[in-house]
Protein backbone atom coordinates (compact mmCIF):
# COMPACT_ATOMS: atom_id res chain seq x y z
CA UNK A 1 0.00 0.00 0.00
CA UNK A 2 2.84 2.37 0.91
CA UNK A 3 4.58 1.81 -2.43
CA UNK A 4 1.37 2.66 -4.30
CA UNK A 5 0.82 5.80 -2.22
CA UNK A 6 4.38 6.98 -2.74
CA UNK A 7 4.01 6.25 -6.44
CA UNK A 8 0.93 8.49 -6.59
CA UNK A 9 2.74 11.34 -4.83
CA UNK A 10 5.74 11.01 -7.16
CA UNK A 11 3.47 10.95 -10.22
CA UNK A 12 1.54 14.05 -9.15
CA UNK A 13 4.73 15.92 -8.29
CA UNK A 14 6.13 15.13 -11.73
CA UNK A 15 2.82 16.06 -13.37
CA UNK A 16 3.04 19.48 -11.72
CA UNK A 17 6.53 19.96 -13.12
CA UNK A 18 5.38 18.77 -16.55
CA UNK A 19 2.74 21.49 -16.83
CA UNK A 20 5.47 24.01 -17.65
CA UNK A 21 7.62 21.79 -19.90
CA UNK A 22 6.01 22.78 -23.24
CA UNK A 23 5.64 26.47 -22.41
CA UNK A 24 8.30 27.55 -19.91
CA UNK A 25 10.41 29.62 -22.31
CA UNK A 26 7.27 31.13 -23.83
CA UNK A 27 5.83 31.84 -20.36
CA UNK A 28 9.01 33.65 -19.35
CA UNK A 29 8.89 35.71 -22.54
CA UNK A 30 5.25 36.64 -21.89
CA UNK A 31 6.24 37.75 -18.40
CA UNK A 32 9.00 40.02 -19.68
CA UNK A 33 12.00 37.91 -20.67
CA UNK A 34 13.72 38.19 -24.05
CA UNK A 35 15.19 35.45 -26.19
CA UNK A 36 18.71 36.53 -25.24
CA UNK A 37 18.17 36.56 -21.46
CA UNK A 38 16.15 33.34 -21.15
CA UNK A 39 19.44 31.49 -20.79
CA UNK A 40 20.48 33.93 -18.07
CA UNK A 41 17.23 33.32 -16.15
CA UNK A 42 17.63 29.54 -16.47
CA UNK A 43 21.25 29.93 -15.47
CA UNK A 44 20.10 31.64 -12.26
CA UNK A 45 17.81 28.66 -11.69
CA UNK A 46 20.72 26.25 -12.09
CA UNK A 47 22.97 28.41 -9.89
CA UNK A 48 20.36 28.42 -7.12
CA UNK A 49 20.09 24.65 -7.28
CA UNK A 50 23.87 24.42 -7.09
CA UNK A 51 24.00 26.50 -3.91
CA UNK A 52 21.30 24.53 -2.08
CA UNK A 53 21.52 21.06 -3.65
CA UNK A 54 24.12 19.44 -1.41
CA UNK A 55 23.04 21.15 1.85
CA UNK A 56 19.47 20.03 1.19
CA UNK A 57 20.57 16.41 0.78
CA UNK A 58 22.55 16.51 4.01
CA UNK A 59 19.58 18.09 5.80
CA UNK A 60 17.32 15.36 4.41
CA UNK A 61 19.65 12.61 5.70
CA UNK A 62 20.14 14.14 9.15
CA UNK A 63 16.86 15.94 9.89
CA UNK A 64 14.23 14.12 7.87
CA UNK A 65 13.39 13.49 4.23
CA UNK A 66 9.65 14.01 4.67
CA UNK A 67 10.13 17.49 6.14
CA UNK A 68 12.57 18.42 3.38
CA UNK A 69 10.19 17.22 0.67
CA UNK A 70 7.25 19.15 2.13
CA UNK A 71 9.39 22.30 2.27
CA UNK A 72 10.22 21.81 -1.41
CA UNK A 73 6.50 21.72 -2.23
CA UNK A 74 5.93 24.95 -0.35
CA UNK A 75 8.75 26.62 -2.33
CA UNK A 76 7.20 25.32 -5.57
CA UNK A 77 3.89 26.87 -4.54
CA UNK A 78 5.56 30.23 -3.88
CA UNK A 79 7.28 30.10 -7.30
CA UNK A 80 3.98 29.60 -9.11
CA UNK A 81 2.36 32.47 -7.21
CA UNK A 82 5.26 34.86 -7.86
CA UNK A 83 5.39 34.16 -11.61
CA UNK A 84 1.59 34.30 -11.87
CA UNK A 85 1.35 37.73 -10.28
CA UNK A 86 4.62 39.26 -11.47
CA UNK A 87 6.20 40.72 -14.59
CA UNK A 88 9.67 41.82 -15.58
CA UNK A 89 13.21 40.47 -15.52
CA UNK A 90 13.80 41.05 -11.80
CA UNK A 91 10.58 39.30 -10.74
CA UNK A 92 11.38 36.38 -13.04
CA UNK A 93 14.84 36.08 -11.49
CA UNK A 94 13.32 36.03 -7.98
CA UNK A 95 10.67 33.49 -8.98
CA UNK A 96 13.11 31.19 -10.76
CA UNK A 97 15.44 31.34 -7.73
CA UNK A 98 12.61 30.08 -5.51
CA UNK A 99 11.93 27.35 -8.09
CA UNK A 100 15.61 26.38 -7.94
CA UNK A 101 15.41 26.11 -4.16
CA UNK A 102 12.34 23.90 -4.53
CA UNK A 103 14.18 21.68 -6.99
CA UNK A 104 17.20 21.37 -4.70
CA UNK A 105 15.08 20.40 -1.69
CA UNK A 106 13.12 17.75 -3.59
CA UNK A 107 15.92 16.07 -5.56
CA UNK A 108 17.40 13.81 -2.92
CA UNK A 109 14.65 13.75 -0.30
CA UNK A 110 11.61 11.88 -1.53
CA UNK A 111 13.59 9.72 -3.97
CA UNK A 112 15.89 8.54 -1.14
CA UNK A 113 12.90 7.87 1.11
CA UNK A 114 11.22 5.86 -1.65
CA UNK A 115 14.36 3.84 -2.49
CA UNK A 116 15.11 2.99 1.14
CA UNK A 117 11.52 1.90 1.72
CA UNK A 118 11.73 -0.36 -1.34
CA UNK A 119 15.11 -1.83 -0.38
CA UNK A 120 13.88 -2.59 3.13
CA UNK A 121 10.97 -4.53 1.66
CA UNK A 122 12.56 -6.23 -1.39
CA UNK A 123 16.36 -5.96 -1.01
CA UNK A 124 19.10 -4.47 -3.19
CA UNK A 125 18.77 -7.24 -5.78
CA UNK A 126 15.62 -5.48 -6.99
CA UNK A 127 17.31 -2.10 -7.43
CA UNK A 128 16.66 -2.12 -11.17
CA UNK A 129 12.92 -2.44 -10.44
CA UNK A 130 12.72 0.58 -8.13
CA UNK A 131 15.02 2.56 -10.44
CA UNK A 132 12.67 1.80 -13.32
CA UNK A 133 9.58 2.60 -11.23
CA UNK A 134 11.02 5.98 -10.23
CA UNK A 135 11.99 6.86 -13.79
CA UNK A 136 8.74 5.61 -15.33
CA UNK A 137 6.55 7.44 -12.80
CA UNK A 138 8.59 10.59 -13.29
CA UNK A 139 8.33 10.31 -17.08
CA UNK A 140 4.60 9.47 -16.93
CA UNK A 141 3.90 12.48 -14.74
CA UNK A 142 6.03 14.82 -16.83
CA UNK A 143 4.58 13.60 -20.13
CA UNK A 144 0.97 13.76 -18.89
CA UNK A 145 1.59 17.22 -17.47
CA UNK A 146 3.27 18.34 -20.67
CA UNK A 147 0.43 17.05 -22.84
CA UNK A 148 -2.28 18.80 -20.85
CA UNK A 149 -0.04 21.83 -20.32
CA UNK A 150 0.16 22.26 -24.08
CA UNK A 151 -3.63 22.59 -24.33
CA UNK A 152 -4.08 25.08 -21.49
CA UNK A 153 -2.81 28.10 -23.50
CA UNK A 154 -5.55 27.58 -26.11
CA UNK A 155 -8.14 27.22 -23.34
CA UNK A 156 -6.90 30.46 -21.78
CA UNK A 157 -7.11 32.36 -25.06
CA UNK A 158 -10.58 31.06 -25.92
CA UNK A 159 -12.32 30.96 -22.55
CA UNK A 160 -10.27 33.08 -20.12
CA UNK A 161 -9.18 36.17 -22.09
CA UNK A 162 -8.57 38.11 -18.87
CA UNK A 163 -5.73 35.70 -18.02
CA UNK A 164 -2.33 35.60 -19.62
CA UNK A 165 -1.90 32.94 -22.30
CA UNK A 166 0.05 30.67 -19.96
CA UNK A 167 -1.50 31.65 -16.60
CA UNK A 168 -3.83 28.64 -16.53
CA UNK A 169 -0.77 26.38 -16.39
CA UNK A 170 0.29 28.20 -13.22
CA UNK A 171 -3.19 28.08 -11.66
CA UNK A 172 -3.42 24.31 -12.11
CA UNK A 173 0.11 23.99 -10.66
CA UNK A 174 -0.95 25.91 -7.55
CA UNK A 175 -4.05 23.76 -6.95
CA UNK A 176 -2.25 20.44 -7.42
CA UNK A 177 0.75 21.47 -5.33
CA UNK A 178 -1.57 22.16 -2.39
CA UNK A 179 -3.10 18.70 -2.89
CA UNK A 180 0.33 16.99 -2.88
CA UNK A 181 1.34 18.88 0.28
CA UNK A 182 -1.75 17.51 2.03
CA UNK A 183 -1.02 13.95 0.83
CA UNK A 184 2.60 14.13 1.93
CA UNK A 185 1.82 15.56 5.38
CA UNK A 186 -0.98 13.10 6.12
CA UNK A 187 0.21 9.84 4.56
CA UNK A 188 4.02 9.81 4.20
CA UNK A 189 5.86 8.21 7.11
CA UNK A 190 9.58 8.10 7.64
CA UNK A 191 11.77 5.70 9.55
CA UNK A 192 15.21 7.12 10.23
CA UNK A 193 17.96 5.31 8.32
CA UNK A 194 20.11 5.69 11.45
CA UNK A 195 17.52 4.29 13.87
CA UNK A 196 19.88 1.48 14.98
CA UNK A 197 22.95 3.72 15.08
CA UNK A 198 24.11 6.62 17.21
CA UNK A 199 23.17 9.92 15.60
CA UNK A 200 26.32 11.21 13.90
CA UNK A 201 27.41 14.81 13.63
CA UNK A 202 27.20 16.91 10.50
CA UNK A 203 30.98 16.81 10.00
CA UNK A 204 31.07 13.02 10.40
CA UNK A 205 28.24 12.60 7.91
CA UNK A 206 29.97 14.80 5.32
CA UNK A 207 33.26 12.94 5.87
CA UNK A 208 31.61 9.51 5.46
CA UNK A 209 29.75 10.59 2.32
CA UNK A 210 32.91 12.04 0.77
CA UNK A 211 34.85 8.86 1.53
CA UNK A 212 32.14 6.82 -0.16
CA UNK A 213 32.49 8.93 -3.30
CA UNK A 214 36.29 9.31 -3.43
CA UNK A 215 36.95 5.58 -3.02
CA UNK A 216 34.44 4.51 -5.67
CA UNK A 217 35.41 4.94 -9.35
CA UNK A 218 31.93 4.00 -10.54
CA UNK A 219 30.35 6.90 -8.67
CA UNK A 220 32.98 9.31 -10.03
CA UNK A 221 32.34 8.07 -13.58
CA UNK A 222 28.60 8.63 -13.20
CA UNK A 223 29.27 12.13 -11.91
CA UNK A 224 31.40 12.94 -14.97
CA UNK A 225 28.67 11.60 -17.23
CA UNK A 226 25.81 13.49 -15.56
CA UNK A 227 27.75 16.74 -15.92
CA UNK A 228 27.52 16.31 -19.71
CA UNK A 229 23.85 15.39 -19.27
CA UNK A 230 23.20 18.72 -17.60
CA UNK A 231 25.02 20.56 -20.37
CA UNK A 232 23.10 19.00 -23.27
CA UNK A 233 19.73 19.11 -21.47
CA UNK A 234 20.11 22.83 -20.85
CA UNK A 235 20.56 23.50 -24.58
CA UNK A 236 17.62 21.27 -25.49
CA UNK A 237 15.17 22.52 -22.87
CA UNK A 238 15.83 26.20 -23.48
CA UNK A 239 15.88 26.22 -27.28
CA UNK A 240 13.63 23.42 -28.53
CA UNK A 241 10.48 25.56 -28.29
CA UNK A 242 11.83 28.56 -30.28
CA UNK A 243 13.34 26.17 -32.84
CA UNK A 244 10.10 24.21 -33.08
CA UNK A 245 8.15 27.40 -33.79
CA UNK A 246 10.63 28.34 -36.53
CA UNK A 247 10.00 24.99 -38.23
CA UNK A 248 6.22 25.27 -37.81
CA UNK A 249 4.49 26.53 -40.96
CA UNK A 250 1.13 27.33 -39.30
CA UNK A 251 0.73 29.41 -36.13
CA UNK A 252 -2.51 27.53 -35.46
CA UNK A 253 -0.49 24.43 -34.59
CA UNK A 254 0.61 25.71 -31.16
CA UNK A 255 -1.04 22.68 -29.56
CA UNK A 256 1.77 20.64 -31.11
CA UNK A 257 4.05 22.03 -28.39
CA UNK A 258 2.20 19.92 -25.84
CA UNK A 259 2.07 16.91 -28.15
CA UNK A 260 5.79 17.23 -28.79
CA UNK A 261 6.58 17.37 -25.08
CA UNK A 262 4.27 14.41 -24.43
CA UNK A 263 6.00 12.37 -27.13
CA UNK A 264 9.55 12.93 -26.00
CA UNK A 265 8.77 12.45 -22.32
CA UNK A 266 6.74 9.36 -23.20
CA UNK A 267 9.74 8.12 -25.17
CA UNK A 268 11.91 8.55 -22.07
CA UNK A 269 9.43 6.43 -20.14
CA UNK A 270 9.42 3.78 -22.88
CA UNK A 271 13.21 3.80 -22.78
CA UNK A 272 13.12 3.13 -19.02
CA UNK A 273 10.80 0.14 -19.51
CA UNK A 274 12.83 -1.31 -22.40
CA UNK A 275 16.06 -0.91 -20.46
CA UNK A 276 14.65 -2.64 -17.37
CA UNK A 277 13.64 -5.59 -19.52
CA UNK A 278 17.11 -6.15 -20.97
CA UNK A 279 19.49 -4.92 -18.27
CA UNK A 280 20.06 -8.37 -16.75
CA UNK A 281 21.30 -9.68 -20.11
CA UNK A 282 24.21 -7.26 -20.34
CA UNK A 283 26.96 -5.73 -18.26
CA UNK A 284 25.44 -2.58 -16.78
CA UNK A 285 28.63 -0.61 -17.39
CA UNK A 286 28.96 -1.66 -21.04
CA UNK A 287 25.26 -1.10 -21.68
CA UNK A 288 25.54 2.39 -20.24
CA UNK A 289 28.51 3.34 -22.44
CA UNK A 290 26.85 2.06 -25.62
CA UNK A 291 23.66 3.97 -24.90
CA UNK A 292 25.57 7.18 -24.24
CA UNK A 293 27.26 6.82 -27.64
CA UNK A 294 23.86 6.28 -29.27
CA UNK A 295 22.70 9.44 -27.49
CA UNK A 296 25.44 11.40 -29.28
CA UNK A 297 24.27 10.04 -32.63
CA UNK A 298 20.64 10.90 -31.84
CA UNK A 299 21.57 14.46 -30.82
CA UNK A 300 23.47 15.15 -34.03
CA UNK A 301 20.78 13.56 -36.21
CA UNK A 302 17.97 15.61 -34.63
CA UNK A 303 19.99 18.81 -35.03
CA UNK A 304 20.29 18.19 -38.78
CA UNK A 305 16.52 17.93 -39.38
CA UNK A 306 14.78 20.77 -41.23
CA UNK A 307 11.30 19.21 -41.56
CA UNK A 308 9.03 19.45 -38.52
CA UNK A 309 7.86 15.81 -38.72
CA UNK A 310 11.36 14.38 -38.99
CA UNK A 311 12.48 16.74 -36.23
CA UNK A 312 9.74 15.43 -33.91
CA UNK A 313 10.76 11.84 -34.69
CA UNK A 314 14.47 12.26 -34.08
CA UNK A 315 14.06 14.61 -31.13
CA UNK A 316 11.84 11.96 -29.55
CA UNK A 317 14.54 9.37 -30.28
CA UNK A 318 16.98 11.41 -28.17
CA UNK A 319 14.78 10.89 -25.12
CA UNK A 320 14.16 7.22 -25.89
CA UNK A 321 17.91 6.55 -25.77
CA UNK A 322 18.34 8.89 -22.80
CA UNK A 323 15.60 7.03 -20.91
CA UNK A 324 17.28 3.70 -21.65
CA UNK A 325 20.60 5.01 -20.33
CA UNK A 326 19.00 6.27 -17.10
CA UNK A 327 18.35 2.74 -15.79
CA UNK A 328 21.93 1.37 -15.83
CA UNK A 329 23.10 4.78 -14.59
CA UNK A 330 20.70 4.68 -11.64
CA UNK A 331 21.50 1.04 -10.82
CA UNK A 332 25.26 1.63 -10.92
CA UNK A 333 24.94 4.68 -8.68
CA UNK A 334 22.46 3.38 -6.09
CA UNK A 335 24.25 0.04 -5.88
CA UNK A 336 27.31 1.82 -4.50
CA UNK A 337 25.60 4.17 -2.01
CA UNK A 338 25.05 3.17 1.66
CA UNK A 339 21.53 3.92 2.93
CA UNK A 340 22.62 6.47 5.51
CA UNK A 341 24.27 8.65 2.82
CA UNK A 342 21.78 8.11 0.02
CA UNK A 343 20.05 11.51 0.02
CA UNK A 344 23.39 13.33 0.26
CA UNK A 345 25.02 11.45 -2.62
CA UNK A 346 21.90 11.68 -4.78
CA UNK A 347 21.78 15.39 -4.08
CA UNK A 348 25.44 15.69 -5.07
CA UNK A 349 24.63 13.78 -8.26
CA UNK A 350 21.81 16.23 -8.97
CA UNK A 351 24.13 19.11 -8.04
CA UNK A 352 26.65 18.03 -10.67
CA UNK A 353 23.85 17.81 -13.23
CA UNK A 354 22.88 21.36 -12.34
CA UNK A 355 26.50 22.50 -12.64
CA UNK A 356 26.42 21.08 -16.16
CA UNK A 357 23.15 22.91 -16.81
CA UNK A 358 24.61 26.15 -15.46
CA UNK A 359 27.65 25.81 -17.71
CA UNK A 360 25.37 24.97 -20.61
CA UNK A 361 23.04 27.90 -19.95
CA UNK A 362 25.72 30.56 -19.73
CA UNK A 363 27.75 29.08 -22.58
CA UNK A 364 24.62 28.97 -24.72
CA UNK A 365 23.78 32.59 -23.98
CA UNK A 366 27.11 33.55 -25.56
CA UNK A 367 27.43 30.91 -28.27
CA UNK A 368 23.89 31.44 -29.61
CA UNK A 369 24.96 34.88 -30.83
CA UNK A 370 27.39 33.22 -33.26
CA UNK A 371 25.80 29.89 -34.20
CA UNK A 372 22.36 28.49 -34.99
CA UNK A 373 20.34 26.38 -32.54
CA UNK A 374 21.13 23.12 -34.42
CA UNK A 375 24.85 23.95 -34.33
CA UNK A 376 24.57 24.55 -30.59
CA UNK A 377 23.05 21.08 -30.18
CA UNK A 378 25.93 19.52 -32.13
CA UNK A 379 28.34 21.20 -29.72
CA UNK A 380 26.38 19.64 -26.85
CA UNK A 381 26.69 16.22 -28.50
CA UNK A 382 30.47 16.69 -28.57
CA UNK A 383 30.46 17.35 -24.80
CA UNK A 384 28.62 14.06 -24.22
CA UNK A 385 31.10 12.24 -26.49
CA UNK A 386 34.06 13.64 -24.57
CA UNK A 387 32.55 12.42 -21.28
CA UNK A 388 32.16 8.90 -22.71
CA UNK A 389 35.80 8.91 -23.79
CA UNK A 390 36.90 9.99 -20.30
CA UNK A 391 34.98 7.33 -18.35
CA UNK A 392 35.31 4.46 -20.84
CA UNK A 393 38.40 2.73 -19.42
CA UNK A 394 37.43 3.17 -15.77
CA UNK A 395 33.95 1.69 -16.21
CA UNK A 396 35.14 -1.18 -18.38
CA UNK A 397 37.90 -2.05 -15.90
CA UNK A 398 35.39 -2.08 -13.05
CA UNK A 399 33.13 -4.31 -15.13
CA UNK A 400 35.93 -6.84 -15.60
CA UNK A 401 36.83 -6.70 -11.91
CA UNK A 402 33.24 -7.66 -11.03
CA UNK A 403 33.34 -10.63 -13.40
CA UNK A 404 36.66 -11.86 -11.98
Amino acid sequence: MRIKLYSLILFLNSYIAGLLVPVLSLLLMEKGATLSNISVIMGIYAFTVIIFELPSGIIADLMGRKKTFCLSLIMSLIFSAVIFGGHGFLILCIGISVYGLSRALSSGSFEALFIDSYINEFGKDKLHNITTRLNVLDAMGLSAGALTGGFFPDISKNYCPSLGVYDLNLIVRIILTIAVIILAVVFVTEKSVNHEKKQISLSEHIKNSLNTIIKNKNIICIFISVFSTGFFLSTLEVYWQPHFILLMSDDGLMMLLGVMAFLYLGAAMAGNIISCGIIKKFSQEKMYLVLRLLLVVALVTAALQTNIISFIIFYTLIYLVFGMANIPEGVILNREIPNESRASVLSLNSLITQVGMLMGSFSSSVIINYVTIPELWIISACIVLISVMIIYKKLICRSYEKVI
